[in-house]
């Protein structure tokens, strides 16, 4: 699957309905923006993407780039973390966000917070992500991974 039109028919697929060629084009722009080669794999994660958290005041650039500094920052950490170290790397980006907010990110991503649990990187990632989306939508912009 090669040519913009096998891609395009593998992301309406996975969308679950045909998309204009204004769609269409948008959706390639924004794949090219984020340095995303236009493949069907790469269009069907957006998709996912957009079906994770599809009401996101961030907006579909937004999610990307939440994504891309989740994964930036599960990579540096490498193993598993317990559910106190990822509240404070929370802290440390300023993520401050009601108890119960927090807790809902855990739930969402990994089943439920404990103090003590040690979390996979996908599960810090899905935490992180809703995090940074919180930041965004609180404060506009996302928070800096250095």
């Amino acid at each position: 699957m090669g040519t913009y039109e096998d891609v395009r028919l593998a992301y309406e697929l996975a969308i679950g309905r045909r998309v204009t060629d204004t769609h269409w084009w948008r959706t390639r722009k924004l794949l090219q923006k984020h340095q995303m080669k236009i493949t069907a794999k790469n269009a069907q994660f957006l998709v996912e993407l957009r079906k994770q958290i599809p009401k996101s005041a961030v907006g579909v650039s937004g999610l990307l780039d939440a994504y891309h500094k989740a994964e930036t920052l599960t990579k540096k950490v490498g193993g598993t973390m317990t559910g106190a170290e990822v509240t404070n790397i929370l802290q440390q980006f300023g993520i401050t966000a009601h108890r119960t907010t927090i807790s809902r990110w855990f739930k969402k991503a990994a089943g439920g917070y404990q103090k003590k649990r040690d979390y996979t990187p996908e599960e810090i990632k899905g935490i992180l992500i809703s995090a940074f989306l919180y930041k965004a939508s609180q404060t506009g912009k996302l928070p800096q991974v250095s």
